[in-house]
């Protein structure tokens, strides 16, 4: 008796329940092969060892399971995924010029919520954070010090390209769906998926910008109906990170994009602000005609 197919009638919380579950396993499938290779293959916290921890990360924690939940959903997995469905050229063009385009806000945002500080009551929580942060921070550093042509291609190999297949395929193509069929509500179901997503990463003064970095992908995926427009907005998205570190990390001028200036920007902000409005109102009105089409 084949299983393909068969969550396919479970109630939305049944499915949440399963799939944490099977995220779980991915997560000790992950632990498990990092520390074989750490001990037996002998992989170390070079560049290339944590190049190799976060390819592991991320196919063992995020596609694996989102793969396996797809073919246990539906009789046609790439339909649950829409990895079948052929995005509209127009509405592809437009999203990737659309993360170009909000970059200045982003920055905005991400700027504002590193300045967060928490109560005196909460500082034990604002240490941990500030020290997962710190974490973070030494991993990105070990990988962009790194200027070697090759270390830029496997950055973008593994930070742009799997990260992007894997995390799209997991957040939008499973869990927002999931989401939504748990909680009934399409717009209710973008925004958890954002959070979650966002805690995640465990970033947490960035964890603003990623919140809505995660609903424009869940927004693009609704609207493009095709999970092929997010995957490819957040590999362009983590992509222009790692070109620009290639660039600029360690240099003044890498500083000055990080640190968002309100007085000297603040035109910038307002016009590319304006000019991404305009472009998902574009979006959402091709994606408007396509559903009008349809009928």
């Amino acid at each position: 008796m084949s299983i393909k197919g068969a969550l396919y009638n479970m109630g939305g919380w049944s499915q949440l329940f399963f799939f944490f579950f099977l995220t779980f396993t991915g997560y000790i499938l992950a632990a498990l092969i990092v520390i074989m290779c750490f001990h037996i293959i002998g992989i170390d916290k070079s560049p290339m060892g944590i190049r190799v921890t976060m390819l592991i990360q991320s196919v063992c924690l995020f596609l694996i399971p989102a793969l396996f939940f797809s073919y246990l959903s539906q009789e046609k997995g790439k339909k649950y995924l829409s990895t079948d469905a052929k995005p509209n050229f127009q509405i592809l063009i437009l999203s990737i010029a659309l993360i170009f385009t909000i970059q200045p806000f982003i920055s905005f945002v991400s700027y504002y919520n590193q300045q967060l500080v928490l109560p005196e009551s909460l500082s034990a929580i604002e240490s941990w954070m500030r020290s997962t942060e710190q974490s973070a921070y030494k991993t990105f550093d070990t990988l962009f010090v790194d200027k070697s042509i090759a270390g830029l291609i496997f950055n973008i190999l593994i930070i742009a390209i799997m990260a992007g297949i894997a995390e799209e395929i997991f957040f939008r193509g499973c869990l927002q769906q999931i989401i939504q069929k748990t909680v009934g509500n399409l717009h209710l179901a973008v925004w958890i998926t954002a959070i979650i997503f966002s805690i995640v990463h465990f970033q947490f003064y960035g964890f603003v910008p990623r919140v809505l970095l995660g609903a424009l992908l869940g927004y693009l995926f609704v609207w493009s109906r095709s999970i092929w427009v997010p995957i490819v907005v957040h590999i362009v998205n983590n992509g222009i990170g790692v070109i620009s570190a290639y660039l600029y990390y360690g240099t003044e001028r890498y500083k000055e994009l990080s640190d968002f200036d309100l007085g000297k920007d603040v035109w910038l902000l307002l016009f590319t602000l304006i000019l991404s409005g305009l472009m998902i109102n574009l979006i959402f009105k091709k994606y408007r005609k396509s559903i009008e089409s349809t009928y």
